[in-house]
């Protein structure tokens, strides 16, 4: 069967004329979708990231040095694998979730912000770009709020890092010392520790997914009320978030935040002390997180 062309053409050049209007928006549509998707793809690839936050002007700010990038160097994971906020889709849910905060400013009313287990970072996470943090033991001055300079500040992460679970490490070094004959005075006082992490970590009650005495997975129901570790990295650092960090500057940990455990009550098997100097009780303890507090210049913990 011979086809006539003029004929075929002149139908096609007839259907377009009528339905024009549809053909374009169709076409338009489809188009724009393509050329979304096209922009999005090329935008959240390492290539265009590196554009702006290593090549030129102000926005340089990447080191490919260091180890949180030797992947990205090596051509392995991605900038987005990490920095996950940017993603376009993490961006639009955060839009869609500042809605009702904006509508409560508007109302004024009362801002209550729930966190999820799911919606923060495990502590092995943090560790993969942070290793170096467990050996910090005390804050720069130039990195304290103004209101606590003039105390400095003492924060050991690793022994918070110790007791937020009983870590595999520090469980087969109580095992070892368990099954020795003899202790010494360093090893007594070491397995003391220890002793006292096994029976007291946080995990024990706040975390809901625990291991049976085979390594299998299980939720437990029976003593959490919460399934956030209160003294894991997201315990204090309470900003740092899949859909904001990296990305936004967090702020420093509020004293309220060392209040959920240092309130100077039995918490669980152990009392721990308590960490409020302004209340005028129990100050023996505060040279324990700010060294260079003085009793006789008390005055100074109110300023504002």
């Amino acid at each position: 069967m011979k086809i006539d062309r003029k004929q075929l053409f002149q139908t096609i050049k007839t259907f377009v004329i009528k339905y024009h209007i549809p053909i374009i928006l169709i076409l338009g549509a489809v188009g724009g979708i393509f050329g979304f998707a096209a922009m999005v793809m090329v935008n959240q690839t390492s290539s265009f990231c590196q554009k702006c936050h290593q090549n030129r002007g102000k926005f340089y700010s990447i080191d490919l040095r260091i180890p949180a990038h030797a992947e990205v160097e090596k051509g392995g994971a991605s900038c987005l694998s990490c920095h996950t906020d940017k993603a376009l889709e993490i961006q639009a849910v955060r839009s869609i979730r500042k809605t009702p905060k904006f509508s409560q400013r508007l109302a004024n009313l009362e801002m209550l912000d729930r966190v999820s287990s799911k919606d923060t970072y495990p502590t092995e996470k943090c560790l993969a770009c942070h290793p170096q943090i467990l050996e910090l033991e005390e804050v720069d001055e130039p990195n304290l709020p103004f209101q606590v300079q003039h105390l400095g500040l003492r924060f050991d992460h690793q022994t918070h890092y110790r007791f937020s679970t009983f870590q595999p490490e520090d469980e087969a070094r109580w095992k070892a010392l368990r099954l020795a004959d003899q202790l010494t005075a360093e090893e007594s006082e070491e397995f003391e520790l220890l002793e006292k992490i096994r029976l007291g970590n946080c995990e024990i009650c706040h975390i809901q997914t625990k291991l049976d005495e085979f390594g299998k997975p299980y939720i437990d129901k029976t003593v959490n009320y919460t399934a956030r570790n209160p003294i894991d990295c997201n315990g204090c650092h309470e900003q740092a978030r899949p859909n904001s960090h990296p990305g936004e500057d967090m702020t420093f940990p509020a004293k309220e935040v060392c209040f959920k455990c240092h309130h100077g009550k039995l918490h669980g098997k152990f009392e721990i002390f308590l960490a409020d100097c302004e209340g005028g009780k129990g100050q023996e303890n505060c040279v324990k997180c700010h060294p260079l507090y003085d009793e006789n210049k008390y005055f100074n913990l109110v300023q504002r």
